[in-house]
């Protein structure tokens, strides 16, 4: 009998590397399929402006797009539909004149509106007629003020409603002020001014004066009359005094 044949080297067989190459082969020949998905740019768009739901990774043999507004495909509203063989698009039953589809599957709308806010389907068919479908959410918000963030316009609102306080506390200083300074000279005229008798106003001169006599009340005036040195019963007469009014009667 011959010598039994000797194994290979480690105990490797040559047809378990057949077994490894068809493996590798067999691998690399599997198709590889990425699943699509949507991106809305902006994220979050103002009321008014433009928003692209971008359709990412689609593949080269797709026949047709179909958006619709909800989040599934089946039971949704169509918006439109879009055949690349004749590049047209093809308005659904929730279609409102906004919608346009991209030859990329994308969907522009234009003049988004508040109640555009929600989700929006993407399904395609491919050549096999085979369907997938991706989903993406549209978000919209109110435009406050054209150019100026949320903090700008909160912090510009502050300073008016400060201001008018300033305004408003500096008006009521400055009337406190005239009250005040009224008050104060008016109680200055009074104090200058004497108290007035009644029946009569107030005297703007301080000098007193006094009441000129009148008949009854002037002091009696006298003259002295002086005889010639006759003499009568009685001897010589002497001076006599006589009243003012006395001689007038005389």
């Amino acid at each position: 009998m011959g010598p039994s044949p000797v194994a290979p080297h480690g105990g490797h067989r040559p047809w378990q590397g057949l077994l490894i190459t068809a493996s590798l082969l067999t691998f690399w020949d599997l198709p590889t399929t990425v699943q699509f998905t949507i991106e809305a740019l902006p994220s979050s768009a103002a009321e008014g402006k433009d928003v692209l739901l971008l359709a990412r990774n689609i593949s080269e043999t797709i026949q047709a797009y179909y958006w619709h507004k909800g989040k599934t495909a089946e039971g949704s509203p169509l918006i439109a539909g879009y055949l690349i063989d004749v590049q047209v698009n093809i308005p659904g039953t929730a279609y409102s004149g906004r919608e346009t589809i991209y030859p990329n599957g994308s969907l522009l709308f234009q003049n988004v509106t508040l109640e555009d806010a929600g989700s929006y389907t993407l399904r395609t068919i491919n050549a096999s007629y085979d369907s997938d479908q991706a989903t993406g959410q549209l978000h919209v918000h109110q435009n406050n003020v054209p150019g100026l963030p949320v903090g700008a316009v909160a912090g510009i609102v502050t300073g008016v409603l400060v201001g008018v306080a300033l305004v408003a506390a500096l008006v009521c200083f400055l009337l406190l002020a005239r009250t005040r300074r009224a008050s104060i000279q008016r109680d200055l005229r009074e104090q200058r001014l004497p108290a007035s008798t009644p029946g009569h106003g107030p005297s703007h001169r301080s000098t007193f004066s006094a009441p000129l006599p009148g008949p009854r009340t002037a002091t009696p005036m006298y003259e002295v009359s002086v005889g010639h040195g006759c003499s009568g019963p009685a001897g010589p007469r002497g001076p006599r005094i006589y009243p003012q009014q006395h001689l007038a009667e005389l």
